[in-house]
């Protein structure tokens, strides 16, 4: 590594934890307004539910509440699995909120992914949420896989990927309030955005793990 590229400039690195910070803020405030939903219906009884979700050819109810509550609760705890200084004074805390994510996760993935097969927005926007269903699966259980074998390293990678998609849920509900801005009709949008609101996310995730990757990671109160 030449001396050009290892020197940091001392305006990075006061630039870079406040951002990282506000970074983690915005994303945290977001996430508990979604997640808090979540348990606003399931105090309302589920009586809050969209009318074009409810009317979904579901077989029972059941899986639909169970993914919203599930999915609720990652959404509530998720962010806090970032905040560094959560992981090096508590990490007790860290690892059971770490199994009641995991175990969330678990619970409303394969309840989404069997909703999905029910979708009555057509096969396109079915398996866009089938295959949301199945990534988050897939990386939280290798996030936990790894830190099971002592593998901090992938399990930070994993969990990043894991939570960008268990975001999809808080992206969903920003896309379709701007898919009515600029007059798409909801036949035509949902199909989309049920990829488009996991997919970029995927995206967004890499691009923070390769970051994190390249340099040390910053003080600050988040650390992806």
């Amino acid at each position: 590594m030449s001396i050009a590229t290892s020197v940091v400039r001392p305006d990075q690195t006061r630039r870079h934890p406040t951002a990282r910070r506000v970074g983690w803020v915005i994303m945290t405030v977001f996430a508990v307004i979604v997640g808090g939903y979540a348990v606003a219906l399931v105090a309302s009884g589920f009586r809050l539910v969209p009318g074009e979700v409810a009317a979904n050819r579901f077989p029972t109810p059941l899986g639909l509440r169970v993914h919203i509550v599930a999915s609720g609760v990652a959404l509530l705890v998720g962010p806090f699995q970032f905040a560094r200084a959560l992981r090096d004074r508590l990490p007790r805390v860290h690892r059971w909120l770490g199994r009641t994510y995991v175990t969330a996760c678990a619970v409303g993935g394969v309840a989404g992914g069997l909703i999905a097969m029910f979708s009555s927005s057509g096969p396109v926007a079915g398996a866009g949420f089938l295959g949301l269903a199945i990534s988050w699966l897939a990386a939280t259980t290798l996030g936990y896989r790894a830190i099971r074998s002592g593998d901090v390293t992938r399990h930070r990678r994993w969990m990043t990927r894991s939570f960008a998609l268990t975001y999809a849920a808080v992206t969903l509900r920003i896309y379709l309030p701007v898919s009515m801005v600029v007059g798409l009709e909801f036949a035509q949008a949902y199909p989309v955005i049920a990829w488009l609101c996991w997919l970029p996310n995927l995206a967004v995730a890499q691009l923070l793990i390769v970051r994190s990757d390249a340099r040390p990671s910053p003080l600050g109160v988040a650390d992806h």
